[in-house]
């Protein structure tokens, strides 16, 4: 976004024994007005496909299942639980999810946004006196409360919006040395016959965000449960945020990092001026893909993520992390002419051993 005092510048390697995967869908649908897209629309993530798999000494889980459905997202499964998998659906845990709004961040974990009267110029510009919010609100994941396994919802009912979604996750190992947890994204436009060059897909940011948890091995006689994702009340900066992570930078991936101003994200301050309010983006950015590859004998673009920390015997190490979703409304392919496309992102987590070892 741009103020108007200035012009728009801007396997068969196996898998090895240790990759992940992870798959959403979002489908964008026309309903409110907000920032960013001026012309009522919002991106609504309604077929939210999310599936990971895992192999060998690996495992993957979305939280702790009692009597087949989520005992509670922000809940560490327990070391005998059933949702230590190789595969998972989202699908089979979650039934609705609320519509995704346009924001803006710099750190990875803070949010911000526009307020609307601000917003002109079909999404691409901002009125240098505009006033700078927190994004605070989060788009709603619910949890199924029965085994059945039915289509998400589509409807206005489908959860609260905001202006992310996040995804509470596991990994765990019984390896004995530490390994670097490394990821590659892949997003591309749901509709393969309209891959147009001002795609929202562009605009789509994909961050890990681990958890500032000391890594816990749950011993295989004794369960243990306190791995767990505690939740601030609010986003602000490092000192008080939504996660407490593990470093100071998230690693952030995407298709395209041409913002309406060079480089620049809404910073961790609010207030009016708009114009004041822009910074330099600090996360680590990680290369999205555009296509799933059709070899799978080797995972290139990797960003190291988090490191897993070494499993003692006859134990599991666990890392707690967080996949959020948001369209980033810096981002010169958020506007009202892209606001009505699909896209989909599938992540591929892989563990490497660590060079310290």
């Amino acid at each position: 976004m741009k103020t108007n005092e200035k012009k728009n510048t801007s396997a068969k390697k196996k898998l090895i024994p240790a990759v992940a995967m992870l798959t959403t869908s979002a489908v964008m649908l026309s309903t409110a007005t907000y920032a960013w897209f001026t012309l009522s629309k919002t991106a609504e993530v309604t077929g939210l496909n999310l599936a990971a798999t895992a192999g060998g000494s690996l495992e993957i889980s979305l939280g702790q299942v009692d009597n087949g459905v989520l005992s509670s997202s922000d809940l560490t499964p327990t070391a005998d639980n059933i949702s230590w998998v190789s595969t998972v659906d989202i699908g089979q845990y979650y039934e609705k999810v609320g519509k995704l709004k346009p924001a803006s961040k710099v750190d990875g974990n803070s949010l911000f946004y526009a307020e609307d009267s601000g917003i002109y110029a079909g999404g691409r510009a901002v009125m240098a006196d505009t006033k700078v919010k927190a994004a605070t609100d989060e788009a709603t994941l619910t949890a199924r409360t029965t085994t059945a396994n039915t289509a998400l919802a589509t409807d206005e009912a489908s959860g609260a919006d905001g202006y992310y979604v996040d995804v509470p996750m596991w990994i765990r190992s019984t390896k004995q040395t530490k390994q670097d947890v490394q990821c590659r994204v892949t997003i591309k436009n749901k509709d393969s016959e309209n891959n147009t060059e001002n795609d929202l897909q562009k605009a789509v940011r994909v961050a890990v965000l681990p958890l500032k948890t000391a890594t816990e091995a749950n011993d295989s006689t004794t369960v243990t449960n306190t791995l767990s994702v505690t939740k601030a009340s609010a986003v602000a900066g490092y000192a008080d945020t939504k996660y407490t992570l593990l470093g100071d930078k998230a690693s952030v991936f995407g298709l395209n990092w041409d913002n309406y101003t060079d480089n620049k994200g809404i910073k961790t301050t609010e207030g009016a001026n708009y114009g004041a309010k822009l910074d330099t983006i600090t996360f680590t950015k990680g290369t999205a893909q555009k296509a799933v590859p059709t070899s799978r004998d080797s995972l290139d673009n990797l960003t190291t993520v988090f490191e897993l920390a070494g499993a003692g015997n006859n134990e599991y190490s666990v890392e707690g992390f967080v996949v959020r979703v948001w369209i980033e409304g810096e981002s010169k392919f958020c506007n009202d002419a892209t606001a009505n496309q699909d896209w989909t992102i599938q992540l591929d987590f892989q563990a490497k051993d660590n060079a310290g070892n």
